[in-house]
């Protein structure tokens, strides 16, 4: 069987990869090793295409592997869903075993260079992405997805615990790293799913259901959070429609649905929006009859096409606490294409997750201050925008934003866990505006030309960030990037409040002459300090903890201090 799974594997990646794969530097080898690397890359770029619903192309243009690539075989960005994908990939031709150790070795370390901006330890694909990962790993709401995609059977204990090791030192403040395995059997599942046009079928039981006839069938009602979770455990990506995002992890949002689960599960019906489900066929089944209390469905060729979020949080959480996940119900929409029109399912598709939903960003609206705040920034001659919509505030002196005023803020406070959300959970500063911590950053004695002079120091400091994320100290690049927030509170540690308060002509000056002086005084002290305390430390990974953000304030305050 193993042989068998491994030939279907094979042909597919001959039909789809053939002339994709770049294999110019093993020109000159023996063609049995051009056709173990080919293989080896051509499964790399399957793992994406599988994993990551890429097109061959744009997957085979992931491949970095090659002399000098550190352990990493092929790495991708989606922009428009923040996830960064880094794979590692070992073709097996006899279709057992797993990688050696020495290899994941390798490819952790790959990992934690490529994080950590040490361009200098890779080959000249990797290099040529280099402002694709520094944007990447820039974006705080990113998550990184690992995949080990090798055509064997296993994966050892030790290996695994290899990896796992990784994750906990990543994610220790919070889930930025994921990973998963696309072995033999993932790939043939795939394969096969591709095939079949993925169908998954599954028997539902609702409780408190209703139907709709006409024009088109549709069931609704509540199913327990454990079949979802149970299902989800069991057919993973296939579950989604291809036209929509699929789990992307722990996110803000993500966030609240798993803590409600765990502090709230039987509010979950009430806080949560449901999910809506595309099925080729529903039957009902006999049992239960015409009691509306339950019903039993069997549904044919499910695709989950709303909810993907909150379908993938309830099976990561179960398996963290099934028994509260057992406690929850949640709203199901189940819609039977049979007698549709061919393009009713896409159209569905998009409309469930192109209609306008209600954020906690958008609460904001609400809240007077802000209108006040708007026409105070008005008379000073400035546009300030709070509410959401699909147009960037330009950063001129003219115009500033919501967001820059609440990093300004959060930054600006002596409470320095307000600058790692700043950095870290945005959302959380604005979770909810009756509450700290927004309530300690917007209130009645806050001011425009207070919030106008922090983000003022906030553009001089990204300025001159940005100016220095170009250097070749690899340290030093990342400081910029990963501790931009950090930086910009230790400069308002520094500033105090009376520079916010002199006259108009003496802060202008103090911008362009104290100011850059003060930043470069403090980026020097934070390097001297992670490199004297904390030298074994990834940047990317000490920029997010608390507690390293108190002890590297304190360090900093002893070298240079407060005047």
């Amino acid at each position: 069987m193993v042989r068998l799974q491994l030939t279907h594997i094979k042909n597919k990646l001959n039909e789809t990869l053939t002339g994709l794969i770049d294999i110019s530097d093993h020109l000159n080898k023996a063609e049995s090793e051009k056709q173990k690397v080919l293989l080896s890359r051509s499964y790399a770029a399957y793992s994406l295409m599988s994993l990551a619903s890429l097109e061959p192309e744009i997957a085979a243009q992931a491949i970095v592997d090659g002399y000098g690539d550190n352990g990493i075989d092929a790495i991708y960005y989606d922009e428009s869903e923040k996830i960064f994908w880094i794979v590692q990939s070992k073709w097996i031709e006899s279709g057992n075993g797993e990688p050696d150790t020495g290899e994941i070795h390798k490819f952790i370390q790959g990992i934690k260079d490529i994080i950590d901006f040490k361009f200098e330890k890779f080959n000249l694909k990797v290099n040529n992405k280099q402002i694709l990962i520094e944007k990447a790993l820039a974006d705080y709401s990113v998550k990184v997805k690992i995949i080990l995609a090798y055509s064997g059977t296993k994966l050892g204990d030790h290996n695994r615990q290899i990896i796992s090791n990784l994750l906990e030192e990543n994610n220790e403040a919070s889930e930025l790293f994921f990973w998963e395995t696309f072995s033999l059997y993932e790939a043939h599942k795939a394969l096969s799913a591709s095939l079949e046009g993925k169908p998954v079928n599954a028997d539902l039981n609702l409780t408190s259901w209703g139907q709709i006839e006409e024009p088109y069938q549709a069931i609704y009602g509540q199913i327990d959070a454990q079949t979802l979770a149970e299902i989800w455990l069991a057919n993973g990506e296939s579950l989604f429609s291809k036209n929509i995002r699929s789990f992307v992890g722990l996110s803000d949002v993500n966030d609240g649905i798993q803590d409600t689960l765990l502090s709230a599960p039987h509010n979950f019906l009430y806080l949560n929006n449901g999910v809506t489900v595309l099925c080729h066929k529903i039957h009902k089944k006999p049992m239960g009859g015409s009691d509306k209390s339950i019903g039993y469905f069997h549904c044919e060729g499910i695709s989950i096409v709303n909810g993907a979020q909150t379908v993938g949080t309830i099976g990561n959480t179960y398996k963290k606490d099934a028994e509260k996940v057992n406690q929850a119900k949640v709203f199901i929409k189940l819609i039977s294409l049979e007698n549709c029109p061919p393009d009713f399912s896409l159209r569905v598709t998009k409309a469930t997750n192109t209609q306008n939903k209600v954020e906690n960003r958008d609460f904001i609206s609400l809240d007077s201050l802000q209108e006040k705040l708007k026409i105070d920034f008005a008379l000073a001659g400035i546009n300030y925008s709070y509410k959401r919509n699909d147009k960037k505030s330009p950063v001129d002196s003219k115009n500033c934003s919501f967001e820059e005023a609440i990093i300004a803020l959060a930054c600006s406070l002596n409470e320095i866990r307000y600058t790692l959300m700043a950095k870290d959970k945005i959302g959380k500063l604005w979770e909810d505006v009756n509450k700290p911590p927004y309530t300690e950053l917007f209130h009645e004695n806050i001011t425009a030309i207070t919030i106008w002079r922090k983000i003022q120091i906030m553009r001089v400091l990204d300025t001159k960030l940005t100016q220095k994320q170009n250097s070749n100290v690899d340290k030093e690049k990342g400081t910029c990037i990963y501790g931009n927030r950090f930086i910009l509170h230790m400069i308002f540690t520094y500033v105090g409040k009376s520079k916010l308060f002199i006259s108009d002509s003496d802060f202008e000056k103090y911008l362009e002459n104290e100011l850059p002086e003060l930043i470069d005084n403090v980026i020097t002290k934070t390097l001297e300090g992670l490199n004297s305390k904390y030298p074994q430390k990834l940047v990317y990974q000490f920029f997010r903890n608390l507690e390293n953000y108190k002890s590297l304030k304190n360090l900093i305050l002893e070298y240079l201090p407060v005047q």
